[in-house]
């Protein structure tokens, strides 16, 4: 809700005091016990869907366009939000709106919202986010068939004006549909940053122990001797979310876990296990990455050029 008349702000400002609503925006405000319900990212799209009836200007854009669409994007990245402008208007940034000048926004509908097309989309995340980010929503509109990679590169080189169209690009040519989720691709994208480049995704071995079984690795990279490495990004749902233990408890799914990894040991495969925790501690990746052997190299020098992104910047 949205208080216009001083009865009402009166009356809003009480209740925030006793604790029933909550300050979610900047003159928007939410009953506390639904709003907690949300997750950041629907958070987000309450407020974008606020916001667009009452700027029916506004064209989002970016991480907040990509939130729009359904794909997959950092809590880290769901705020501010972003909002494409024409290139003659001058908006001044604030703490929870960021502005982007853009010379053609291509704008679609979605749940009564404008916001950049998925293309467009997709080419901004690229642009604006830094690059472990970035990889999500592209690596999730693969994954969902939304748009071919050849059809995505078609249309940045279509466009007129785009800065850093190399860069640009050499990003979105780093997605992949194989990736399973969010976190997976903002392993890859550490992983690539570091010099630890994944040879292939989601590879399946043959259970020893149950025939007619697989097990399919995160990750997998090839040794100059031939010998193989899986990583595995680990996380607590793995453990604790009924959707992904079915049912089973945790020592159950742990023992599972370990039967899984000797079974691949059997086949010839090393493990190297990786937390979400990890992609915000290089050092210590890196030495367990080394640890297992798995293969690096320096990073490249589209890397090195600044492929983390630039907070801030209007991308034309």
């Amino acid at each position: 809700m949205r208080p216009f008349w001083d009865t009402d702000i009166k009356v809003v400002a009480r209740r925030v005091r006793q604790g029933n609503i909550v300050r979610v925006h900047r003159g928007l405000y939410a009953v506390k016990e639904y709003w907690e319900r949300l997750d950041p990212l629907e958070q987000v799209r309450h407020i974008m869907r606020s916001l667009g009836r009452w700027h029916e200007q506004w064209v989002f854009c970016g991480a907040s366009a990509a939130i729009m669409h359904g794909l997959e994007c950092s809590y880290r990245q769901s705020r501010p939000i972003h909002v494409a402008v024409g290139k003659s208007r001058r908006a001044k940034n604030q703490a929870t709106i960021r502005y982007h000048a853009l010379t053609d926004s291509d704008a679609v509908v979605i749940d009564g919202v404008k916001v950049t097309s998925i293309q467009r989309t997709l080419v901004d995340c690229a642009a604006m986010m830094p690059f472990r980010y970035a990889l999500s929503p592209i690596d999730a509109a693969l994954r969902q068939g939304r748009i071919s990679k050849e059809l995505l590169l078609a249309y940045v080189d279509s466009l007129p004006m785009l800065r850093d169209r190399e860069r640009v690009r050499a990003v979105l040519a780093m997605g992949d549909g194989r990736s399973e989720n969010g976190g997976e691709s903002e392993c890859r994208a550490v992983l690539q940053e570091m010099g630890f480049p994944v040879h292939r995704l989601q590879v399946e071995f043959p259970c020893r122990a149950h025939p007619g079984r697989v097990h399919r690795v995160d990750f997998l990279w090839v040794r100059e001797d031939g010998t193989l490495v899986a990583g595995e990004l680990d996380g607590v749902c793995k453990f604790m979310d009924p959707s992904m233990t079915s049912g089973r408890a945790v020592k159950q799914v742990v023992d599972a876990e370990r039967e899984r990894q000797e079974c691949l040991r059997r086949s010839g495969v090393d493990m190297v296990r990786m937390y979400y925790s990890d992609l915000d501690n290089p050092r210590v990746l890196t030495r367990r990455l080394e640890e297992a052997r798995v293969p690096r190299r320096m990073p490249g020098t589209w890397l090195m050029r600044g492929l983390c992104g630039r907070n801030g910047r209007n991308w034309g």
